[in-house]
């Protein structure tokens, strides 16, 4: 009997040795040894359906298997107990966390101070370099992790004065009273001369899918362009140009131009003006055809989602999985099954669906506008998912545009994404980033969701809920091309 109760008990062990092992616990934040903020997160991950506690006080766990607590800590060190437990068995982590209200001043070494110096200080220089092919100019010298400010892309074969050396930019003179920065690659040495000249006759034609306002020039000039609204203009400056247009030819049969005009606002810079008839931009253009100016201003398609072709970008892929979620959701899989849900909607719709992946590839930013501007997309739209933040508060949708003339695609899309209880964490306007940079067709990026909130990770989660953000999204579509009709009446 003896040796029988022995052997129970040996098993009971082993029992729960095994329901031990079955019950996972995983540390994904929190888990580092000193810190500098009173408020510590401890974020965890466990089987779904256990239970969770820190500190004693138990927590909530999310259909991923995520969990987090805010943990308030006392100068000094601090011990934090992680548990997770099921009817079988528990697992415990000890955190041992130092908090100093003393933080550190960042140190770096002697070369790297001299190095940082270099970056700083801005150079002199005086030589000219002619633009390669995909050259942006830059209003500042200034940085952040979507790069500097940008002003507007330039064609290749513009020669500039280089004034200045800063970093991996020069600086560049546009006119007497205008400068601007370009990254080195972009430019070349040249002993071609920059002058300024006199501009020529205009043409302004109906070219079947657009209008083109054609201005003769001696040579290739820098240029900067933007758009205006009430009324709806299109302006470019070109730099290093004097009046001397005599005559502008402008047929009756434009389509989207209502007039051209131009003014010599400085002594060297040049301003076209086109005005358009609609109040909704579909796109355009700016580049030389030799040493011409060519503008091409894009037709209005029909305001209805049949037949337009519209352009569907997966953020990230490949390589690049974006922002990675508590369970270990990623971000490029959740934006493509997002874009895969609108597409299917919008075909059935009648819409032509052109994608900048259609599965795990990691294409680059240039690749991604080339596919676009290539296939004549109507419009594009960009899904992404964020990341930032408190892990255990819901952080909401926000949508981003560069140029004003794509505010209110932007803003049909929020408003539609915050009617799902969304908070809405904003329309992001002049939105530096490269996708947004075109102006050959009107484009807005979503910030969907949060990839680090662990409420808003629980229905990134759900492919159920992918088809409500998918919905939400056509609608807002059909909002927005509602808005181009009504303005035409």
């Amino acid at each position: 009997m003896k040796c029988f109760k022995l052997g129970l008990v040996a098993m009971a062990m082993m029992l729960c040795g095994s329901a031990q092992a079955k019950v996972d616990l995983k540390i994904v934040r929190g888990e580092v040894d000193t810190v500098y903020n009173k408020t510590h997160y401890v974020v965890g991950v466990t089987n779904v359906g256990n239970r969770a506690y820190v500190n004693g006080d138990r927590v909530h766990v999310y259909k991923t298997g995520s969990f987090a607590a805010a943990v308030e800590l006392k100068e000094g060190p601090n011990t934090i107990s992680v548990i997770v437990d099921d009817t079988m068995g528990e697992v415990e982590k000890i955190l041992n966390v130092y908090y100093s209200t003393n933080r550190p001043e960042k140190l770096i070494t002697s070369r790297q101070a001299k190095k940082e110096l270099q970056r700083s200080k801005m150079k002199k220089r005086d030589f000219n370099a002619v633009s390669k092919k995909g050259a942006y100019l830059q209003y500042g010298d200034g940085d952040d992790r979507l790069g500097g400010s940008k002003m507007g892309y330039v064609t290749e074969g513009i020669v500039f004065k280089v004034v200045g050396e800063k970093g991996d930019l020069y600086k560049v003179q546009l006119s007497q009273n205008r400068y601007a920065f370009m990254e080195k690659e972009y430019l070349e040495p040249t002993e071609e001369e920059v002058e300024t000249v006199t501009t020529g006759s205009w043409r302004v034609a109906n070219k079947g899918d657009y209008d083109q306002v054609y201005i003769s020039l001696p040579k290739r000039l820098p240029y900067h362009y933007w758009t205006e609204l009430d009324p709806t203009r299109i302006c470019i400056d070109v730099f290093g140009a004097m009046d001397n247009s005599n005559w502008m030819t402008q047929y009756f049969d434009t389509e989207i131009i209502e007039y051209v005009d131009f003014n010599q606002v400085e002594s060297d810079v040049y301003r076209v003006i086109i005005k358009l008839k609609e109040k909704y931009s579909w796109g355009y253009s700016v580049d030389y055809s030799g040493t011409s100016l060519v503008i091409n201003v894009n037709h209005a398609p029909q305001p209805t989602i049949k037949g337009m072709v519209i352009g569907l970008d997966a953020g990230h892929g490949g390589k690049h999985p974006g922002a990675i979620s508590a369970s270990g959701l990623k971000e490029k899989d959740v934006n493509l099954s997002l874009v895969n849900e609108v597409k299917a909607l919008l075909e059935a719709k009648g819409a032509k669906i052109v994608m900048s992946r259609d599965g795990d590839q990691g294409p680059t930013m240039g690749e991604r506008k080339k596919t676009f501007k290539d296939a004549g997309v109507d419009l594009m739209i960009s899904i992404h998912n964020n990341s930032g933040g408190s892990p255990l508060s819901e952080m909401g949708s926000c949508t981003a545009y560069k140029h004003v003339s794509d505010r209110a695609l932007a803003v049909a899309m929020q408003k539609r994404l915050v009617e799902l209880g969304h908070k809405n964490f904003g329309v992001i306007g002049n939105f530096n980033f490269s996708l947004n940079a075109p102006t050959e067709y009107p484009n807005v990026l979503l910030e969907v969701l949060f990839m680090s909130s662990l409420p808003e990770e629980e229905k990134l989660a759900d492919v159920q809920y992918h088809k409500k953000v998918a919905k939400q999204v056509v609608l807002a579509l059909e909002d927005y091309l509602n808005e181009v009709k009504a303005s035409k009446k």
